[in-house]
């Protein structure tokens, strides 16, 4: 490299070294390495020189031009490397602190409730089956032993829609499509899903809420089979409580019977506790054994064949795990009835 060289790259190292930030670095590439820098101005000297010296000299211009490019490469890449780390150093962020997250969402009491429902069935081989909302009359009534004079089929009790269908007003007409199919005994299914009836909206009562029923037929079925199951369901979903059944009607069961329990909150006291109204017990079961008429319809021989049935108000259940006294609190956004759910129990 000619002295003339040696000059000119001491010229760059030294602004070079005196640039700070990228516009600094920018400027000395401007000046140093634009058309009109000092290097390449250097090869107009190649017609001054000698033939034989000028491969050399413009070999020395090319290095020493490549040098200049890669240094100046080299300073902007470690002020932005720099100026990079020091922004981290300001905006770090401590990865060891437990993060800010939303609270994690969870299934609603009814489902939770219908899931355990379902676990208990199944320890007996209850399998679950569903059916439509919008019904067909002979299966919401006349198949469960309600003919048209019954006043379940008044206008003010059930939702009707065109066409002479109607909203299901109890989960058992899926039980009812079931058995119209005259499937072989032993059938034990459980049905699970919403209800409508046009009621008067209080506490205790909606126009929509959730049951949960169950049928079991075969031979040989008696009412200490129903009694049985009803024990065991009871204390399954609700603990070692004391139970009593009362009579009760039903079009398709006889005889049929209403299982109370001892009230969960007052401990079966009574007196002012909203959850039982002051009696000191709860009726969580309606059930009874499936009505002879009931099963000639489907084809069915009363004689052979029996069958108990048994349903759940699922809605006033996860009411009463909720603790909450209005069931109308459950299909509300106020998510303080749901966190109130002790869901691990349920889960």
């Amino acid at each position: 490299m000619g002295t003339e060289l040696f000059s000119i790259y001491d010229a760059f190292a030294g602004d070079l070294a005196q640039a700070v930030d990228p516009a600094a670095v920018e400027e000395v590439r401007r000046r140093h390495l634009g058309k009109k820098a000092p290097v390449r101005e250097a090869l107009s000297q190649l017609r001054t020189l000698a033939p034989e010296d000028r491969p050399a000299f413009a070999r020395d211009v090319q290095q020493t031009l490549a040098r200049m490019e890669s240094e100046v490469e080299s300073k902007a890449q470690a002020i932005e490397s720099a100026a990079l780390d020091a922004r981290l150093a300001v905006e770090a962020v401590d990865t060891t602190l437990p993060p800010i997250e939303p609270p994690a969402g969870g299934r609603h009491p009814v489902t939770l409730v219908e899931r355990r429902c379902e676990a208990v069935l199944r320890q007996l081989g209850f399998e679950v089956v569903d059916g439509p909302e919008v019904e067909h009359p002979w299966f919401n009534f006349d198949a469960l032993n309600i003919p048209e004079h019954h006043p379940a089929r008044d206008l003010q009790d059930t939702f009707w829609v065109e066409g002479g269908w109607l909203l299901r007003s109890h989960t058992t007409t899926i039980q009812a499509r079931i058995l119209a199919s005259t499937p072989k005994p032993p059938i034990r299914v459980m049905a699970r899903g919403r209800v409508y009836r046009n009621e008067a909206v209080d506490a205790t009562h909606l126009a929509m809420f959730h049951q949960f029923e169950g049928i079991w037929l075969e031979e040989g079925l008696t009412f200490a089979h129903l009694q049985g199951v009803l024990n065991f369901v009871a204390r399954s979903l609700y603990g070692d409580h004391p139970t009593r059944f009362k009579p009760k009607f039903y079009p398709y069961t006889e005889p049929s019977v209403g299982v109370d329990l001892a009230c969960v909150t007052c401990g079966g006291r009574g007196g002012s506790c909203e959850s039982c109204h002051g009696s000191g017990w709860v009726t969580i079961l309606g059930a009874g054994m499936i009505h002879p008429k009931v099963l000639r319809g489907f084809g069915y021989d009363p004689q052979v064949v029996s069958g108990i049935a048994f349903g759940l108000g699922t809605t006033r259940m996860a009411a009463q795990w909720a603790g909450v006294a209005r069931i109308k609190s459950l299909y509300e956004t106020d998510l303080r009835v749901h966190a109130a759910l002790d869901r691990g129990s349920l889960s």
